[in-house]
């Protein structure tokens, strides 16, 4: 599945290098960046939902990761609320903006699988993580730092990298999220 979204994102990426050249302006690799982003966002979060199946043992199929196509505007407008908001905490001091970069770690997930509301998603991301945030931090450098390493020999290593981190960060989702539930419904 990343070879096709990787090929997706650079026949998104030519299409708009064609409409908005990089060279002429700032503007235009802006206005080009934002507009790849209904394309590709689906994508990456059918990618994330894959790894949340799999924690819950449930049937895998590579063409459910372009189901999410049909939810395109709010997640959208959950990329634009937390790029703002991410963006300002790293105007203020840097701090805020990596707290909130971690903090909203599974708001699309909570939009596509609970079907909660833009900023319910956040804040519940939020809430959650906050608990246990430093967890979170050196798990989100863990999963730098062994992308950048299976990077290393030729891109071999990310076959393997990449979908243990999407896995790993689908068990958390599971653990956090899913486990609350079952205990609402069992009260």
């Amino acid at each position: 599945m990343f070879l096709i979204y990787g090929i997706i994102t650079i026949i998104t990426d030519g299409i708009l290098e064609v409409i908005f050249p990089k060279d002429e302006t700032v503007f235009n690799e802006i206005i080009a960046s934002f507009l790849s982003v209904p394309v590709t966002l689906p994508i990456t979060v059918g990618i994330t939902m894959l790894g949340i199946k799999q924690a819950r043992d449930e049937s895998l199929e590579i063409s459910s990761v372009l189901n999410y196509f049909s939810m395109v505007l709010p997640l959208l407008l959950v990329y634009i609320a937390m790029s703002v908001l991410i963006l300002l905490g790293l105007l203020l001091f840097i701090l805020p903006g990596i707290y909130l970069s971690i903090a909203y770690l599974f708001s699309y997930a909570l939009v596509v699988d609970k079907g909660l509301g833009v900023w319910e998603a956040m804040e519940l991301s939020r809430k959650t993580v906050t608990e246990q945030w430093f967890k979170f931090f050196w798990l989100a450098l863990l999963s730098i730092l062994l992308i950048i390493i299976s990077a290393i020999p030729l891109g071999i290593g990310l076959i393997w990298s990449i979908p243990t981190i999407y896995i790993a960060y689908g068990l958390l989702y599971h653990h956090l999220f899913d486990d609350e539930d079952e205990e609402r419904e069992n009260l």
